[in-house]
């Protein structure tokens, strides 16, 4: 059995026992209250829940690799979300990544980075997918990205100016150069966003292309293929309209 299959094990047996403990509650339909009722735990339970709750927390205290700074949230441009973004352009062929301040749920101190702390990053299933989306759509994007005082992204810097706003890809081509030469540019984002989550309601109508990848699995995977963290900020986003 493997690790996934033992995690999926252990938790339907812990909905069932808790912290080798049952619980049973009975609904007093008269006086309108919940009575919780403690049951005597299960010895067979216990001793199968055992030896996978070793294993899972052996394999959650895996060390992946070593950041050498704090990896943390803030706006217009974080280390924590240039770090994330600019890993996944590695496994997908793909122009720019998106992701989202909300969807990365705590930051990474300096340190050693375990499994346990990955998952921490990013609880959700989401998976990686790929939209291809035209130049209006982009204009909609990067609108999104300056009214929320910056997401994490990577593959393109934005200049905004009260004035005016500038948008290069990969630090050297202008956008309007790239859509002369292309009517669509490719987006690598979660599933979650692609479907309109955190307000991304432009990209709701555009066809998705699956990966299959899991945005938690690919963080790990990275981050086990490497000595050392080392991401710094780079102004790939300044916001400036005063």
């Amino acid at each position: 059995m493997n690790i996934k299959n033992k995690l999926i094990l252990l938790s339907a047996l812990l909905f069932f026992a808790c912290s080798n403990e049952f619980y049973n509650s009975k609904l007093n339909k008269s006086q309108n209250y919940i009575k919780v009722q403690n049951i005597k735990s299960d010895n067979k339970i216990s001793s199968l829940i055992e030896p996978y709750d070793k294993i899972i927390y052996q394999y959650m205290k895996d060390t992946l690799c070593y950041s050498k700074y704090d990896l943390t949230k803030n706006v217009p441009e974080s280390t924590i979300g240039n770090f994330v973004t600019d890993l996944c352009l590695h496994y997908a062929d793909a122009d720019i990544c998106i992701m989202n301040k909300g969807g990365l749920r705590t930051e990474i101190y300096q340190g050693y980075v375990t499994r346990e702390k990955i998952y921490e990053l990013m609880p959700f299933e989401n998976e990686l997918v790929i939209l291809e989306i035209n130049k209006e759509t982009f204009k909609l994007l990067i609108d999104y990205i300056i009214n929320r005082s910056g997401e994490p992204f990577s593959g393109m810097n934005i200049k905004s100016f009260k004035n005016e706003t500038k948008v290069h890809i990969n630090d050297t081509m202008h956008i309007d150069n790239y859509f002369a030469n292309s009517t669509k540019i490719k987006i690598l984002t979660s599933d979650y966003l692609a479907n309109g989550g955190d307000n991304m309601n432009f990209f709701k109508k555009i066809e998705k292309k699956k990966l299959n990848l899991k945005l938690r699995d690919v963080i790990i995977d990275y981050c086990s293929q490497i000595d050392t963290i080392k991401v710094t900020l780079d102004e790939r986003i300044i916001i400036n309209h005063e």
